[in-house]
């Protein structure tokens, strides 16, 4: 009977998913596909080590590992904006895991488990203190692909903290108990754990919008509410809501006002993060479209700005309260539900 290790199911799993990324957004972020092309060779190489007792690759597999964490890092980085030269001097410090485990690899082997653990659980803070930003800092993000990348910026972490977990009970079974609960915890943790580190790379591999050039900051407002009063000045006279494209960024070049501001100035006085406040101005003017009942409602999605439908179903009874057929049902019997859009928070 052919023996097929579990992770060269995993393997097989994220190379389907890799080209599923590929044939979705042939240019998203190459670091995240970089990590699931990792994370498949990683699996490969857990599956030779534990489905057939042979440790010659070990050291390629340690040198795997340890590019997990960066390469995660690096992809989520992409999402907030920085000068070139500060990227530049940001990023090279993350080699550094993979060229440490490469040289214990040969003059201290016993330490690659420890170093391992200690570089899984490095960038889960790192990733985890970027998280805690919140949704708003991915200045980089489509505004209304922000918050799930980052939900997907926060299971990264986890999961990297869960993997470092994973390999110190690894650790322990080898060193302690000759190995006798290693293949149970590669099956149950490490392997699933590998599997949503590409779900959580597919997830966030979203196109990333190039850094604005030339913003020329004006006179920035003495308030929150004036900021916000300014905001929505900008966006219903541009209709900067229908940019399917459309970052804080970009938003605050046009706005002449820093990002940092914007979101705190959001935030404070409308009591929601950038993507619900650009949504209501995307709801709204979907209702108002919606009084025309020969536009079918697939159609005004990506007409009003919204890039999915089920987003656009979701933010919609957010605001509503009801979904867009029953507003318009409700509209033509003249029974209008309450509105929460933006214009009201001032």
């Amino acid at each position: 009977m052919l023996f097929i290790p579990l992770p060269f199911v995993a393997a097989l799993l994220l190379l389907v998913l890799l080209a599923q990324m590929s044939l979705r957004e042939p240019t998203a972020n190459r670091s995240f596909r970089s990590l699931v092309i990792l994370l498949a060779a990683l699996s490969v190489l857990i599956g030779i080590r534990w489905g057939y007792s042979t440790e010659r690759l070990l050291p390629v597999q340690a040198l795997f590992a340890s590019a997990v964490g960066p390469l995660a890092w690096i992809g989520f980085a992409a999402f907030v904006s920085r000068q070139e030269s500060q990227r530049v001097r940001r990023l090279w410090p993350h080699a550094l895991p993979t060229a440490l485990i490469g040289v214990l690899a040969i003059a201290r082997p016993q330490w690659l488990d420890v170093a391992l653990i200690v570089i899984f659980a490095w960038y889960a803070v790192l990733l985890a203190r970027l998280a805690w930003r919140g949704s708003d800092a991915l200045d980089l993000a489509r505004i209304e692909e922000a918050p799930l990348v980052h939900r997907a910026l926060q299971a990264m972490a986890a999961t990297l903290l869960l993997a470092a977990i994973a390999d110190s009970l690894i650790s322990v079974s080898i060193r302690w108990f000759e190995g006798a609960f290693a293949a149970v915890i590669v099956s149950a943790a490490t392997v699933p754990l590998i599997l949503l580190l590409g779900i959580g790379a597919a997830i966030a591999s979203r196109n990333t919008t190039p850094p604005e050039k030339g913003e020329t900051p004006r006179l920035v407002p003495d308030s929150d509410s004036a900021v916000v009063a300014t905001l929505i000045a900008l966006i219903e006279e541009q209709q900067l809501y229908r940019d399917h494209n459309l970052t804080l960024q970009r938003l605050a070049r046009k706005a002449g006002i820093p990002a940092r501001l914007l979101s705190q100035a959001v935030n404070g006085v409308c009591g929601r993060n950038l993507s619900q406040f650009i949504n209501d101005f995307r709801v709204a003017e979907a209702c108002r479209l919606l009084e025309n009942v020969d536009i079918p409602i697939t159609t005004l999605t990506y007409d009003v700005g919204f890039l999915t439908k089920s987003n656009f179903n979701r933010e919609f009874r957010r605001v509503t309260g009801v979904s867009p057929t029953e507003w318009r049902a409700r509209r033509a019997s003249r029974q209008e539900p309450i509105l929460n859009f933006a214009r009201r928070s001032l």
